[in-house]
């Protein structure tokens, strides 16, 4: 039994290490700008159809699952790359700036970039279990997204955990940071994901 958990153990650990390494591999074949939205993209999908069985995580299938995200990965990660940039740098011109009114207008837009990073999260995994149009897409992460605000706070948490402990741990970067963003916001955010799945079921 013992020998059983640590194999288990093994398989998590080996699954969260080639992950990333391939991540950071497709990204940098993309010049990273056209590469970490599908290479981001494929690790969800790689999870969400194989689990932990790393022996299905190869080179053949991520460049199967790159290959095929590349032009709606691109289109996800641009769209949100943007507005992320335009958010930040608003935020930065208004934390310049003294008064009341424009510390109120700074925590909104700190808390709109949150909002950004969690819908992010909920598209790609939403691109990976539905076929549906850009839009519809999005609409299905913005409403997933104030379902439950403890879910949110939740994959906030873990994120902000990850990159707290990736900061401490810089070989995290390479051998684990980015596939345990992916498996943590594909487990946090899996009980709002079942509910829409019942609702969108209901309406078919």
């Amino acid at each position: 039994m013992a020998s059983s958990g640590i194999q288990r153990l093994f398989y998590v650990v080996w699954t969260i290490i080639k992950l990333n390494l391939y991540f950071l591999l497709f990204s940098f074949m993309g010049g990273l700008v056209f590469g970490i939205g599908p290479a981001f993209q494929t690790m969800s999908d790689l999870l969400t159809e194989y689990g932990i069985n790393y022996q299905e995580v190869t080179f053949k299938n991520f460049l199967a699952g790159w290959k095929a995200n590349f032009k709606r990965g691109n289109l996800h990660f641009g769209l949100f790359a943007v507005l992320t940039f335009v958010l930040a740098y608003n935020l930065y011109l208004a934390a310049q700036i003294q008064g009341l009114l424009w510390l109120i207008i700074a925590f909104l837009l700190f808390f709109v970039l949150l909002m950004v990073l969690v819908l992010f999260l909920y598209t790609t995994l939403y691109e990976t279990s539905y076929e549906i149009s850009t839009l519809n897409l999005l609409k299905l992460a913005f409403i997933s997204v104030f379902l439950n605000f403890g879910v949110f706070l939740k994959v906030l948490f873990g994120v902000a955990s990850i990159l707290a402990i990736t900061w401490y741990c810089k070989g995290l970067i390479v051998f684990a940071a980015f596939s345990l963003l992916v498996i943590w916001s594909g487990y946090a955010t899996k009980d709002n994901r079942i509910l829409v799945d019942r609702k969108l079921a209901v309406h078919e």
